[in-house]
């Protein structure tokens, strides 16, 4: 087993997840089932969460990318525990927000060991999974 390979399975476990490689890439298969409530109406979906990292270097650190869809009244949590995490987000880390009144997706990308962001994304993400009864991670 490789580098790569070894480096996938570690985050996999940290993320309760299934990993896969595709071309120097490895994607983390998460899924989250939301209960989105719109006036009088209410859909549940369940939306794929876009993690992956890439470009994994010599001293362990690598391409992070992760876009995670959230319910408004969940991204306040979100944000504060990504924030306050022991592992401190990198100096090279960047972070876009697209909201609409039920939704919000905020893509996040990062240089750093994947193991580091995979840590701190799920341990934000178990956080936010308390927030709703309806939320589902799978």
């Amino acid at each position: 087993m490789n580098g790569m390979e070894q480096l996938s399975e570690k985050v996999g476990m940290l993320m309760k997840a299934e990993t896969e490689l595709q071309s120097g890439r490895c994607v983390i298969k998460k899924k989250r089932t939301l209960e989105i409530r719109a006036s009088k109406s209410c859909f549940i979906c369940t939306l794929d969460m876009d993690i992956s990292f890439r470009h994994l270097k010599e001293d362990g650190t690598a391409l992070n990318e992760a876009e995670i869809y959230l319910l408004p009244e969940e991204f306040p949590a979100f944000a504060e525990n990504l924030r306050n995490h022991p592992i401190p987000l990198p100096t090279n880390y960047s972070q876009k927000l697209a909201a609409n009144p039920n939704l919000v997706c905020i893509r996040m990308e990062s240089k750093e060991p994947p193991e580091h962001f995979a840590e701190r994304l799920e341990a934000t993400l178990e956080v936010v999974e308390g927030i709703g009864k309806q939320v589902y991670l799978n």
